[in-house]
């Protein structure tokens, strides 16, 4: 991680001192704004299928991070503080228990890498290579479940925590990547396909389910009963290292876009598409049990690991009642993504409407729909703007600003403005940032 942030402070400072003659008009063989008229169509960064090479240059070299979190009821401040491991603010979980529903559903993603572009003459089409970092966490759980973790059992005393249906996932790997894209001239209609795929080096991950279960707990807090029907796997038993081979697994993204010169252009993405195997070091608890403890402190269910049933101080036969520990192999789907976008150009082209429907699978994850205007203030010099919601969010407001000279360009944004001058009070965030050179 620290030779990314090197390498992305080198080219901002090649972006920045960058100086054109011809900065006035963006050097392509073409029109000024065509190529570029449909490079903005998501509301956060790109995928490589959707991004043009600049007219006139057969390379391009990006570095890009993407950072975003969403939820319906947790504001960005609590995972932002999770994530830095500073303190929670009393009045933050007070704020945020006394706002949620019935249901908490939560989830944030980081991705940061390194893109190589080539354009083929011959073929007229091109290929790419790609390394990613890649992070996801995904959390689902009762409104008792929050309380719990962050609270502790004692507000619970007389009554009975319900901790049904939770899904936690985290996931930390490696992504090696190649694809190639190739657009179909018809004439007036033209076709893009584009095809990727991946090798995932996976050297963390975690997965959390329960069915049916409660937690009980005694007026006087002598006894606390647990009725729980748990699944538990991890990839590895300890700390990992960041190219630790813990599990491996391959995905796809996959592209397709319709478009009329510059008259408008629809596009479908399918991305993340995959599957991952443990099997050198797994880690396993599954069991379906009721278990009375009596005068125990319950362990701290925020930084819930495969030791944490270690560090109950119980005789042999309450431990018999405890899942038990396998090493059995386990495998998961890659959550995926599909997005499909229409985008319209208005007044001479200065303007581009985008409209996007956005479904990821992740559980209780509704259709996220967006809309984006890109106004062209120079035919290199972008003004972004975007709103949407759905998902797990409830409203995101999103800029975006994006510059080229000739041989380097800057997009900046976040999806989430609010959230990001507000992470306490609000329940989504995200920031991007890519820089790029094409040669």
């Amino acid at each position: 991680m620290r030779k990314i942030l090197v390498v992305i402070t080198l080219l901002g400072n090649l972006v920045l001192s960058a100086q054109d003659s011809t900065s006035k008009e963006l050097v392509i063989n073409r029109e000024p704004v065509k190529p570029l008229l449909y490079n903005y169509t998501s509301q956060s960064l790109n995928n490589l299928f959707n991004e043009d090479i600049r007219e006139g240059a057969n390379n391009r070299i990006t570095a890009d991070f993407d950072y975003a979190a969403n939820s319906n009821s947790v504001p960005a401040g609590i995972p932002i503080a999770m994530i830095a491991k500073t303190s929670i603010s009393k009045a933050l979980k007070d704020r945020t228990d006394k706002h949620m529903g019935n249901q908490m559903r939560f989830e944030d993603f980081m991705k940061t890498g390194f893109t190589y572009r080539r354009y083929l003459k011959k073929w007229d089409g091109e290929f790419y290579l790609n390394y990613n970092h890649r992070e996801l966490r995904n959390i689902v759980g009762s409104k008792e479940t929050f309380e719990l973790l962050f609270y502790g059992n004692a507000r619970f005393a007389g009554q009975s925590a319900d901790l049904s249906n939770i899904v936690f996932r985290n996931f930390m790997y490696n992504q090696y990547s190649g694809g190639i894209k190739k657009k179909i001239d018809y004439g007036k209609y033209q076709t893009e396909i584009g095809v990727g795929i991946s090798f995932l080096q996976v050297f963390n991950q975690q997965d959390i389910s329960t069915k049916q279960s409660s937690l009980y707990t005694a007026v006087d807090g002598d006894t606390v009963r647990i009725n729980y029907d748990l699944t538990f796997n991890a990839a590895r038993e300890g700390a990992n290292k960041f190219f630790q081979l813990n599990g491996i697994g391959g995905s796809g993204d996959f592209h397709l876009g319709f478009m009329n010169n510059d008259k408008w252009k629809f596009s479908i993405d399918v991305s993340d598409v995959g599957y991952m195997m443990f099997r050198k070091t797994p880690v396993n608890y599954t069991a379906a049990k009721t278990v009375e403890f009596r005068g125990i402190v319950i362990p701290d269910l925020l930084h819930f690991s495969n030791a944490t049933f270690d560090t109950l101080n119980l005789d042999s036969t309450v431990r018999s009642y405890l899942p038990g520990k396998t090493n059995n192999s386990y495998s998961l789907f890659t959550p995926f993504t599909i997005t499909a976008v229409f985008s319209k150009p208005l007044i001479h082209n200065r303007l581009v409407l985008n409209f996007g429907l956005q479904y990821r699978n992740l559980p209780h994850y509704y259709a996220y729909g967006f809309v984006k205007a890109n106004y062209f203030v120079k035919p290199d010099m972008v003004v972004s703007v975007s709103g949407g919601g759905g998902g797990y969010s409830l409203f995101n407001l999103g800029f975006e600003f994006s510059k080229r000279w000739k041989y380097f360009d800057l997009a900046i944004g976040t999806p989430n403005f609010i959230g990001l001058i507000l992470p306490n009070h609000y329940t989504g965030t995200g920031f991007y940032l890519r820089l790029g050179s094409c040669f």
